[in-house]
């Protein structure tokens, strides 16, 4: 509002999974009484500098796993949490920006616990969950990367997001 230009480079967004670009797999339907794997994964059809990320799911998750596989078979980390936490979920700003390569396919594993083992699972006894298409309910479940990212220029790694 307050510049006298437009930016040069305006962030972009996407997302994997609930609402996103790419497919939850298998659906995310939770049984009762199993704690269950979910991926999802996107091909980046052009080179990116990731600035945020945004891992988010409710209360049944247990932990969530974010990389990149590049062309070359190198792996880029982009976030592990083994133990999630529902009051934690926030974007995590890279030191520096992450360059992804065209090619690459991000991937995102997410493990959720329908249990009466898991203290935080709102139903006793556990029931069916499902993603109900992006509700915000904590009740309900969803299992999603949200990236930040920009479009890749040369130097981007070397621009400091501290």
């Amino acid at each position: 509002f307050y510049a006298k230009s437009m930016p040069k480079r305006p962030l972009k967004e996407f997302q994997l999974g609930t609402l996103g670009v790419s497919p939850i797999e298998p659906a995310l339907v939770i049984p009762p009484n199993k704690i269950s794997t979910y991926h999802s994964s996107c091909t980046i059809p052009t080179d990116i500098s990731i600035l945020t990320i945004n891992p988010h799911m409710h209360l049944l998750g247990k932990s969530f796993w974010a990389y990149a596989l590049t062309p070359d078979h190198d792996t880029i980390r982009l976030i592990r949490i083994p133990q999630w936490d529902f009051n934690w979920q926030n974007f995590y700003t890279f030191k520096k920006m992450l360059k992804i390569p065209a090619g690459s396919i991000i991937y995102i594993e997410g493990v959720f616990d329908n249990t009466s083992d898991n203290p935080y699972n709102p139903n006793n006894p556990p029931k069916e969950v499902r993603d109900n298409n992006g509700s915000m309910r904590a009740t309900d479940e969803m299992f999603q990367l949200i990236i930040t990212y920009l479009p890749y220029e040369e130097g981007d790694e070397a621009i400091s997001l501290e």
